[in-house]
């Protein structure tokens, strides 16, 4: 008997607050070649009973007999699942029902692109919407994306499960963002794309792996070094203290000094040019500087997104933005 098409791996530790919202959301899924693998870290609270409580056929329940962390979880997931995808779920997210449908539909019609994304509802811990997350859409400019921070959420990830455990060996053990690493090992061999509808409500919360990297001296070297690895191979005409200046500018947080951030997404367009890829199109890369600014002040204090950042920088600073220059050209044309 085959598997099924999609196996949802779904990690637990400690996670009852909101797990059961969450496992319902995929059992609400308009697509139903699937199978839900949930795999429960050694939780000390209620996680493992809940999961046991679902009677549905589709739900696989494993248990770590002690916490191994994310990253060994995850990888337990990749061994044990049984379908040729692999779409993540977090056990305080909420998948969209069309969610699947419109991702399997996406990837069976487009078979060269291994993994895909989509942009995300955030939501704070008690579920209120407090913004959106923009993607990039096509493969440059989650390319580009990946240069500066995390493309879309792990939540929203489908990927080809025999190609990431097989050529990319799996999830590797890092501090903080296994997944930001994995994104950027298979967009340097592959197109990565995202679907611009909201799939999922991602929520926001203090915990969090990015956020515990902005904060933490090891993880966030970790988190450079990754951007910079990704720069080398879709920007080529970078050189090295170019991908250190860029680098640097990542914090996860809103920038804390505005001409090093505009400065360094001048010189990523430059590296772009000066390799074998072209930049984004300016349309694109003035909605990217639009989210990219909205997301970051979002996570930090909730404010009223691109002009409040912007107000908290040199206004002067705009006319160095990058797609102002594209948009000049384009009107030479």
């Amino acid at each position: 008997m085959s598997g099924p098409a999609v196996t949802v791996l779904l990690p637990v530790f400690n996670g009852a607050r909101h797990l059961r919202e969450s496992v319902a959301s995929i059992l609400r899924q308009r697509f139903c070649d699937f199978e839900l693998l949930a795999i429960d870290d050694g939780s000390t609270d209620d996680s493992a009973a809940l999961l046991f409580s679902f009677a549905d056929p589709r739900v696989r329940v494993l248990r770590n007999e002690k916490n191994l962390g994310l990253v060994a979880t995850l990888n337990r997931g990749l061994a044990e699942a049984r379908g040729e995808w692999i779409a993540r779920q977090d056990a305080d997210d909420i998948s969209a029902p069309g969610r699947l449908a419109a991702q399997m539909a996406f990837v069976r019609g487009n078979p060269s692109v291994p993994l895909i994304g989509s942009d995300a509802w955030l939501i704070n811990d008690g579920g209120r919407f407090c913004g959106r997350w923009r993607t990039g859409g096509h493969a440059d400019l989650v390319s580009w994306d990946l240069c500066f921070r995390a493309p879309f959420a792990h939540g929203s990830a489908l990927f080809r499960r025999d190609l990431v455990r097989e050529r990319f060996s799996g999830y590797r053990d890092l501090h903080a963002c296994e997944d930001l690493d994995l994104w950027s090992r298979v967009a340097a061999e592959f197109p990565v794309v995202t679907l611009r509808a909201p799939l999922v409500k991602y929520r926001l919360h203090d915990a969090s792996m990015m956020a515990a990297a902005a904060t933490d001296e090891a993880r966030l070297g970790e988190v450079r070094t990754i951007l910079k690895d990704h720069m080398a191979g879709v920007a080529p005409g970078l050189d090295r203290s170019e991908r250190e200046c860029i680098a640097e500018v990542w914090s996860g947080r809103r920038p804390a000094n505005w001409r090093r951030y505009f400065d360094a997404v001048r010189m990523l367009e430059l590296g772009f040019l000066r390799g074998r890829r072209k930049p984004p199109g300016w349309t694109r890369l003035v909605a990217e500087q639009h989210y990219a600014l909205y997301f970051q002040e979002k996570r930090t204090d909730g404010g009223g997104a691109f002009l409040k950042a912007l107000s908290k920088g040199n206004f002067g600073m705009i006319l160095r933005l990058p797609w102002l220059r594209m948009l000049a050209a384009g009107l030479r044309k």
